[in-house]
């Protein structure tokens, strides 16, 4: 294509050849396709100025506190050159990432192949029948228990000097402190230690669910065992989510983290969610959309572009 010798200005040296380019691919464009870019272009910013002096009359006053900061000029400036490294650093690991969350999907189609839904059917429907069972004989076991307990009560009501003579109650009373004793001070270890020792003593079956199934099983059996094909489907789900877990951990969401902003984690998180929800739009909805003071919202309204390419993804 022949550049007309009319056109032809003194350029520096070094910047011609960049105009040029610009220029021929700005003439390939059909001159109407061009005019109308710029029409369209001019008619957004006009709208966004419109809408932006519009939103200015619904603001709502915030208040700053340990966690919410006021967004200023310097503090905005250090969010988003964090924000701008934070979206480098996902760029960086995105094939990392890819890599990970194909695993996870790969990890999910196993667990489908290997999981035998009739067997699994089989299983829980099992399950039901020995819950049941398995409540019944609890509460049997609950019922009799109160009942020995009030018998230990009436005794002691009825004779109790004798009663206090009698070794195997010294040993329960002893114990009863001990109980006692050891959840004043929040030892929950050694209170149920005691209480064990203690439902022995008396000949009450425990509440621990190893001893509510010993107790169940001479009217219920033993508690139904998984399938192996619902094992190895619930062990393939759970590398799955790792993957995803590890893959979402390189992505990082949310924000930054406070230590690079010089704030607490929680105004870190909070300065993110402000500015983030300032930019996906305001609503009458969502008073975090427009909760600024008016400086805040005009500089904001001033950074728009930058913001905008910092906080994508975010």
């Amino acid at each position: 294509m022949r550049v007309s010798s009319s056109l032809r200005v003194p350029m520096p040296r070094g910047v011609s050849i960049a105009c040029l380019g610009l220029a021929l691919a700005f003439n390939s464009i059909p001159a109407n396709a061009q005019l109308g870019a710029l029409r369209r272009a001019a008619e957004r910013r006009v709208e966004q100025k419109a809408e932006d002096r519009e939103q200015v009359a619904n603001l709502i006053t915030p208040q700053f506190d340990s966690t919410t900061l006021e967004i200023t000029p310097a503090r905005l400036d250090t969010y988003t050159a964090a924000m701008e490294r934070v979206q480098a650093m996902r760029a960086q690991r995105q094939q990392e990432y890819a890599a990970l969350n194909n695993l996870a999907s790969a990890q999910r189609d196993s667990a489908e192949k290997v999981f035998d839904r009739d067997e699994n059917r089989e299983y829980e429907q099992a399950s039901v029948r020995y819950g049941t069972c398995r409540s019944e004989s609890r509460e049997a076991a609950e019922r009799e228990s109160e009942r020995k307990m009030q018998e230990f009560a009436e005794r002691m009501q009825r004779n109790p000097i004798g009663m206090q003579s009698d070794p195997k109650v010294k040993s329960m009373v002893a114990l009863m402190q001990e109980i006692s004793a050891a959840s004043a001070r929040g030892d929950q270890a050694a209170s149920d230690r005691a209480a064990a020792r203690l439902n022995v003593l008396m000949g009450i079956t425990a509440s621990d669910s190893a001893s509510i199934d010993r107790a169940a099983a001479p009217r219920c059996g033993a508690r139904p065992a998984k399938p192996a094909s619902t094992l190895r489907y619930e062990a393939l789900r759970v590398r799955a989510d790792s993957s995803e877990a590890r893959g979402r951990a390189l992505q990082g969401s949310g924000g930054v983290r406070g230590a690079d902003v010089g704030m607490s984690q929680r105004q870190s998180r909070m300065f993110w969610e402000r500015v983030a929800s300032w930019l996906n739009g305001m609503s009458e909805q969502a008073p975090i959309t427009r909760t600024f003071t008016r400086e805040e919202y005009d500089l904001l309204v001033q950074r728009r572009g930058a913001l905008r390419k910092a906080f994508n993804g975010a």
